[in-house]
């Protein structure tokens, strides 16, 4: 039994236990040797496991090779016959986070500052080439000045090391993953740049920017939804830093952890000048999110494995016609529904994959003969131009180019389900969708000697479109936002409809439902002094109505009162 009064290696003496995590348990000890306090990191798993120690062992080596004042210092690395392998690291005075934020949400000038100092030590971890891979406020340590210290490079990978997952296996905590880590594409700077602007909004909001009833659905929301808006109270120059930190396409965020924390320290001024090497899309601007289709389908073929479980808390979704409401984007057109990269529609109204129409791996063109069009070894050629046209509320219709001569049909996927068309097909309706939904594609030919690649053909990019409104109820107007006690807000609206069968209310991550002919509602469970948004929209069994307020960027916002 590992407990206080433990010696290891017959020099660390284990003292209270200070925190765990999703490889090990860290407590207090002291250096026999040299007299000091250390924190030792004992392996929870079982020590003859290879897999668990080999991972241990290279974070003890991949943490040696940052030397930064933000990056807790390595001491030693060892194996113990009774307690197992083992990791001896600085002492940090001080406590999590995730610890700090329990007491309330942070300042914008505090929050910077955390994000300015957590930045440069991501920067030094990348310069030598480290992904840390689980940015979170449990692995963020603040000392008593207010510095900040990263810690917890249990799941951290460097780019010259072999991949120690298993095929299909996703590291890192559902709450702060970024939407390209989530489809199984590598951790890269970017990736952990997004957790770290998930971070701050957490230390600004004092709540996740996307909750869920499963750490899929968490997955799902930051690839395809948009965080509700800050505080108003938060510095404009802070929101467009977040903002940027949280953008759904990694080649908008910012360029690297240094540039991020050279914003940082200026973002919260009156006047904060923000450089811009990219450009920021606005809180309404969906146009990189529909383009790129960031999955609503890849994330269903990951297991997405939570490193601190105990630290998500999950919102509840009770809307009968639209399980995650905020995602379905509430009243959006076709014309804007079907948008190609950066929000260009393609001909004939579908949207073109970025690999299309720049080119990237292109198909042979149709008309063309040989090995062109029979592909590789007999397999067709890879089919192009797939686009998407919502022709109802329930059905998509897909047309792409058929490039081959010798397929025997095509399959056509939408991430968690396919559907097959016969030879020489070059189009299908997906039927049997929901009204207001959207939902994204990819297309390949097949025949006995295998399958083509998918089109489009990059593992980000899928075609995108979201279906009709259907014949839905009147939206409701006049939304108001009245906090009624420190844990409670009541909602009322205008019922513009005669056949509504009842009213959804989001919070940008959970719903609440009404029956029919409600005009108000009052949502329980707040902390005090919460910052909370909301929409509502009505439904009947033929489809769902555009919210209140319908513009994406617009929600009717309050704070409860504090206790």
């Amino acid at each position: 039994m590992i407990g206080a009064g433990t010696v290891l290696a017959g020099r660390y003496e284990i003292g209270r236990h200070i925190a765990g995590g999703g490889m090990g348990d860290v407590w207090q000890g002291l250096d026999r040797v040299l007299g000091r306090t250390v924190a030792v990191k004992l392996l929870r798993a079982p020590s003859e496991e290879p897999m668990f120690i080999e991972r241990f062992r290279a974070e003890a080596r991949i943490m040696a090779t940052i030397s930064h004042p933000g990056v807790v210092d390595v001491y030693d690395f060892g194996d113990d016959p009774a307690a197992g392998v083992y990791l001896v690291m600085k002492y940090i005075e001080g406590e999590s986070l995730a610890r700090t934020l329990d007491r309330g949400p942070l300042s914008p000038e505090a929050t910077m500052r955390l994000v300015a100092e957590a930045a440069e030590a991501l920067h030094a971890a990348h310069s030598n080439g480290v992904m840390h891979r689980d940015i979170k406020p449990g692995n963020l340590l603040i000392r008593p000045d207010g510095s900040a210290v990263l810690t917890d490079f249990g799941i951290a990978r460097s780019a010259a090391a072999t991949h120690q997952t298993s095929t299909g296996l996703l590291l890192g905590t559902a709450s702060y993953i970024a939407p390209e880590r989530a489809g199984g594409r590598p951790a890269t700077a970017q990736s952990d740049i997004y957790s770290l602007g998930v971070v701050a909004y957490q230390c600004l909001a004092g709540r996740l920017p996307f909750e869920g009833e499963s750490l899929l659905q968490i997955a799902l929301r930051h690839a395809n939804d948009e965080p509700p808006p800050l505080p108003r109270d938060v510095p404009p120059g802070v929101r467009a830093l977040v903002a940027r930190a949280l953008a759904k396409d990694p080649a908008q965020r910012w360029p690297s952890g240094a540039a991020l924390a050279a914003a940082a320290r200026t973002a919260a001024e009156p006047a904060p000048t923000v450089s811009e090497a990219a450009p920021v899309p606005p809180p309404g601007d969906r146009s990189i999110l529909r383009s790129r289709g960031l999955l609503v389908a890849g994330a269903a073929v990951v297991a997405v494995v939570v490193a601190a479980a105990a630290a998500l808390t999950f919102g509840r979704g009770d809307d009968p016609r639209d399980p995650d409401p905020a995602a379905a984007n509430p009243g959006a057109t076709e014309a804007d529904a079907v948008g190609g990269l950066n929000g260009v529609p393609a001909a004939g109204g579908g949207a073109t994959s970025s690999s299309a129409s720049a080119g990237i791996g292109a198909p042979a063109a149709p008309g063309a003969t040989g090995s062109a069009r029979a592909g590789a070894n007999g397999v067709p050629a890879v089919p192009s131009n797939l686009t998407a046209t919502p022709v109802s509320a329930t059905t998509i219709r897909l047309q792409w180019a058929d490039n081959s001569a010798n397929e025997t049909g095509f399959s056509v996927l939408n991430g968690a389900a396919s559907r097959n068309a016969a030879a020489n097909a070059t189009s299908l309706n997906w039927d049997g969708l929901a009204p207001d939904t959207r939902m994204c594609f990819k297309v390949r030919a097949f025949n006995a000697s295998g399958a083509s690649a998918y089109f489009p053909a990059a593992q980000g990019d899928w075609v995108c479109a979201i279906t009709q409104p259907g014949t839905g109820p009147a939206a409701p107007s006049g939304l108001t936002a009245t906090p009624t006690g420190p844990t409670a807000v009541r909602l009322q609206w205008n019922d513009n409809s005669s056949d509504e069968t009842g009213f959804t209310v989001i919070n940008g991550s959970a719903s609440h439902s009404t029956g029919a002919n409600a005009t108000s509602y009052t949502w329980t469970g707040l902390n005090p002094g919460t910052y909370m948004c909301f929409k509502v929209r009505s439904y009947n069994a033929a489809g769902v109505s555009a919210y209140s307020p319908p513009a994406q960027e617009d929600w009717t916002c309050t704070t409860t009162p504090a206790a």
